[in-house]
């Protein structure tokens, strides 16, 4: 990439007439197909108010203010430490054996769907909480990521609230039921 002028306007050039060669009409018939579904109202959102990349880029520049900007290096440049001592700690190795056991643990009962944490796959999950731990590799990944969140939360409440505002005034009611249903399941599975 180093020596080669305008690489990333050109790469972006480059993507923008291939989709708008080989994907546009698709994305756009999808998008009609599933008119009135969430996924269907944000596509068909994002296809009426960008048309080119120079579209998404002025919007970024208009909403993306300069706290936003050092906040997003921040946040890769931890994320990058994070995925370095994750490497240096060997914590796949470790977070793949704790989940074998886990998983192993819980099918030894009725309880065959790793994502249903309720009956008994939530009592035979908590046993083996009470009797492993997990790896600290992991937990500090769930640490700093809840420490994100938590942050995001403290600082951009307000213009996340405003957005969700302006993304709900674009959806039809089918499509917002469906956004609630969605949150209230997944609300649901993390409490």
């Amino acid at each position: 990439v180093a020596g080669i002028e305008n690489f990333v306007q050109d790469a972006i050039a480059r993507a923008e007439f291939l989709y708008k060669q080989d994907l546009a009409t698709k994305v756009s018939e999808f998008a009609e197909q599933n008119s009135g579904s969430l996924v269907g109202d944000l596509l068909g959102m994002a296809l009426d108010r960008f048309s080119s990349a120079e579209d998404i880029e002025e919007f970024l520049s208009l909403h993306v203010t300069e706290g936003i900007r050092t906040d997003a290096a921040a946040a890769a440049e931890k994320a990058l430490a994070v995925a370095r001592q994750w490497c240096a700690d060997k914590c796949t190795d470790k977070a793949a054996r704790f989940l074998r056991g886990l998983l192993s643990h819980m099918q030894g009962g009725t309880c065959s769907l790793a994502n249903e944490f309720c009956g008994e796959c939530a009592d035979r999950a908590d046993s083996w909480f009470t009797n492993i731990q997990l790896p600290c590799c992991v937990e500090s990944v769930v640490q700093k990521g809840i420490e994100a969140y938590d942050y995001v939360l403290e600082n951009y409440v307000e213009a996340i609230s405003d957005a969700a505002a302006v993304v709900e005034a674009g959806l039809s009611e089918s499509a917002i039921a469906e956004a609630r249903a969605s949150g209230a399941r997944l609300e649901n599975e993390c409490n």
